[in-house]
């Protein structure tokens, strides 16, 4: 069966939604974020539409290889539409992962999450963020199902994160802090970075290999870690050259056939027709 096929399903929105039982409320604040964003990321990107389902599951129904409360996105064949976002309906053992793994790493940063993601007994509730993360994997959809053409994956999650702080930062500033503290506190941390370079995966072509399978993949908070680097890039592109940066990446993608090069060859095509930002930072990438 499916992914979400057996699940109730929610009218009233540009896309279909499905949800585990209990998790209307939840689903229902996933998907009015989507439809704000698809509705500003359509006319930027050559008013595609994709074809698409977000699914708010809770555990028990959740199907992925990716742990319980990481958010995909997932094209694959016989889904319920050609593109699925699937989203959790709770918080799970990922998110409180997460959470300790910065706890350990920079406790001063712990307590500026604390003060933006409270849970009231004293932790963290990353709820809000990932409601946000909602529109990332929307960035995915509008990637793949609109024949962006990249020769890396870490390229997507770039341009998914893209469209996640510029879909906040024009429609919804007052939530730019929910978006942004964790990843500003996650890659600011020496410790978590000491210890990633150490024991994990670092580089980009590390991510290529060790990502998406095979021998030796890197872990769920390794990925993280490359997510919280990818989220200040995409803000400091944002910040460079707002919504034009989207744009360029978009038009210098689309429909064209790029041959998987390295970064640093990548790095001048991107300075050249993308963000001067975000070649940069591609190119100086440690």
């Amino acid at each position: 069966m499916a992914m979400g096929s057996g699940l109730e399903r929610l009218g009233g929105y540009p896309f279909e939604v499905r949800c585990s039982p209990g998790s209307e409320l939840r689903a229902r604040a996933s998907a009015d974020v989507a439809a704000e964003a698809y509705r500003y990321l359509s006319p930027l990107l050559s008013s595609v539409e994709p074809d698409i389902a977000i699914i708010v599951a809770a555990e028990a129904d959740w199907e992925s290889r990716q742990p319980y409360g990481l958010p995909y996105f997932n094209d694959g064949e016989d889904q319920i539409r050609p593109g699925i976002l699937v989203m959790p309906a709770t918080r799970g053992d990922f998110w409180i992962a997460m959470g300790e793994d910065l706890r350990e790493a920079t406790p001063s940063g712990y307590a500026r999450l604390r003060a933006v993601y409270p849970d009231g007994a004293g932790g963290l509730d990353l709820q809000p963020f990932f409601d946000l993360v909602t529109i990332h994997e929307l960035g995915h959809a509008f990637e793949v199902l609109g024949d962006l053409r990249l020769p890396t994956f870490w390229l997507g999650e770039i341009f998914a994160n893209l469209a996640l702080h510029a879909f906040v930062a024009t429609r919804q500033p007052e939530s730019l802090d929910t978006l942004e503290v964790l990843s500003t506190v996650g890659s600011q941390s020496r410790r978590l970075d000491a210890r990633m370079r150490a024991e994990g995966y670092t580089s980009l072509e590390d991510l290529e290999v060790h990502y998406t399978g095979g021998d030796n993949p890197m872990s769920p908070l390794n990925y993280v870690w490359y997510q919280y680097r990818w989220q200040r890039l995409a803000a400091g592109v944002f910040d460079a050259d707002g919504e034009d940066a989207l744009r360029r990446f978009w038009d210098c993608f689309r429909a064209r056939d790029v041959l998987e090069v390295a970064a640093a060859s990548l790095a001048t095509l991107l300075r050249a027709e993308v963000s001067e930002t975000l070649g940069r930072g591609v190119e100086n990438w440690r």
